[in-house]
């Protein structure tokens, strides 16, 4: 049998479990099963087709579970059927029917990587969404059917995104989801947390970690910003923000606002090949406010020496910070 055929089998077993109530033994065997990527991922989506399952039309419950009755009698199938109720038989038999319009209606249309090294880029997508991608950044572009979704795996990008009712646009950033029709948005991912902010438009953001269980889930409208911590979840920061001042990188901008020189210096090295090191953890804590261009690292560099006492030592790529005595 097909491993992956096989896994979706398991995942709708533990759906079923689940839907039943775990005894003791099932809870720490399915938390052990769980644990591997690939059984999560198939986990979450046969969750999804669950829950399509349940909007499904009487017309297509009844014609798909009369195609699919006589699968889940083999016994691979019926041997743990017997061990349920109705109810989560019947989740049987409509999972196994969603998943055969989930296959019609979500296979991949379009398909696309992107990471960037030192320059930013602009990007045209079949949907009639534009997304700016700023230097050091990657992800993932995936179109179905039914919705439209990116992984954002580290960077910052500006979403300008195409309006369509019937399918709607997805970024994931770890566990941090971002769902919107037709809107513009920055995300920016970064090693702890995710942050969102709104230039237009209404965009929901919530953590799940797994599909359906939402946490924290807001609704950002225009002005609002909110950071999320990518493995926790939790919400650190909620605020309104000058919409003006979103994703300004993309006018080859670098806004500081409190930020650590350690920060600023790791944004001035994304547009350039620079290597910083610091020879006091102190300083890397000091804080500066201002605007640079991305070219201007060398401007940034005479303004800090004029508010801190420490000196700049630059060879070639390589800068060094230190303490002025």
């Amino acid at each position: 049998m097909n491993s992956e055929i096989k896994i979706k089998e398991e995942a709708i077993y533990w759906i079923a479990c689940e839907k039943e109530g775990f005894d003791k033994n099932q809870k720490i065997e399915f938390e052990n099963w769980i644990r591997e990527e690939l059984h999560q991922k198939i986990y979450n989506r046969m969750k999804f087709v669950h829950q399509m399952a349940k909007s499904l039309s009487k017309e297509n419950k009844e014609n798909l579970s009369d195609n699919v009755h006589f699968e889940i009698r083999k016994e691979r199938f019926s041997k743990k059927i017997r061990y349920f109720s109705s109810a989560a038989a019947v989740l049987f038999v409509l999972c196994f029917s969603a998943f055969k319009i989930y296959d019609n209606n979500f296979k991949v249309q379009f398909s696309q990587s992107l990471m960037t090294d030192k320059r930013s880029l602009k990007e045209k997508l079949p949907d009639g969404s534009t997304i700016f991608v700023d230097a050091k950044t990657a992800l993932d572009i995936e179109f179905f059917n039914g919705k439209r979704e990116v992984t954002l795996k580290e960077g910052r990008v500006m979403f300008e995104v195409a309006k369509d009712k019937n399918r709607v646009f997805i970024i994931k950033s770890n566990d941090i989801n971002i769902e919107v029709v037709g809107t513009k948005f920055e995300v920016i991912h970064k090693k702890d947390n995710t942050t969102i902010n709104v230039e237009e438009g209404i965009v929901k953001t919530y953590f799940t970690k797994y599909f359906f269980d939402k946490q924290n889930e807001k609704l950002l409208t225009k002005e609002n910003s909110i950071t999320y911590l990518n493995e926790q979840g939790n919400i650190t920061n909620q605020e309104n923000i000058n919409p003006n001042k979103i994703a300004l990188w993309r006018e080859n901008k670098i806004v500081l606002d409190k930020t650590t020189l350690k920060e600023a210096l790791e944004e001035f090295s994304k547009y350039s090949d620079i290597n910083i090191s610091f020879l006091s953890k102190e300083l890397e804590t000091y804080y500066i406010t201002g605007e640079f261009s991305s070219t201007q690292l060398d401007i940034f560099l005479k303004t800090i020496t004029k508010i801190y006492p420490i000196k700049v030592d630059k060879k070639a790529d390589e800068i060094s910070i230190s303490k002025k005595f």
